[in-house]
């Protein structure tokens, strides 16, 4: 890996480099959201390169991909970051000459595009043919159960409209009535209809 190379990269091959090169996989899209966002915030690819570094990742996989410059400014970015300064911390940070972001580079638009050809290889990446194969018989499980379904829910829908009728003219034969609702579950306006009910059906 070569420190100089990486910050002399035109834009749009910058990040997937770094992330090639000092995490030592393809981006992630959610990685990859943060770090375009940092850039357009106005970091540096320096301090980007030291904050890959520093991850956890980074830290794995530095024993492969080693190089010297890059060990000092993550050394330099460790001790810079503790400061209470702010962003203006960031000034204090190793300098080193990088290519300058174009102007009118729209990173917005680059990140649509890029994450758009990650979707397929990750995809690829999770799912081998077992995988594929036991998702295929899920989802015939799941249509097979749907069908069958709607095929029952007509006869159930008759199932219960029979026993509520049997069950209305069992309470009714019984004489049972529905239990009254409590006084108390009633709202003071009612009541209040009610009390003048009566007096009318008194007078």
């Amino acid at each position: 890996m070569n420190l100089y190379l990486l910050l002399s990269l035109p834009d749009e091959a910058f990040l997937p480099a770094a992330f090639e090169n000092v995490v030592g996989r393809e981006p992630d899209v959610i990685g990859l959201a943060h770090y375009v966002e940092r850039l357009r915030s106005g970091a540096n690819r320096a301090l980007v390169l030291a904050e890959m570094r520093s991850s956890a990742e980074g830290q794995a996989h530095a024993a492969h991909a080693p190089d010297r410059e890059l060990d000092i400014l993550q050394r330099r970015y460790r001790r810079v970051r503790d400061w209470p300064l702010g962003r203006w911390r960031w000034i204090f940070l190793s300098r080193y000459a990088a290519r300058s972001p174009r102007r009118d580079f729209d990173w917005a638009l680059w990140f649509s595009h890029y994450s758009e050809t990650l979707k397929p290889k990750h995809a690829s990446a999770t799912t081998g043919p077992e995988t594929e194969n036991k998702l295929a018989a899920i989802e015939r499980r799941v249509d097979a159960l749907s069908a069958a379904l709607q095929q029952a829910v007509p006869s159930l829908r008759e199932l219960g409209a029979a026993e509520q009728e049997t069950a209305s003219i069992q309470q009714a034969a019984s004489g049972e009535h529905p239990p009254a609702v409590p006084l108390t579950e009633v709202s003071w306006a009612a009541r209040s209809i009610y009390a003048q009910m009566l007096q009318r059906i008194s007078t």
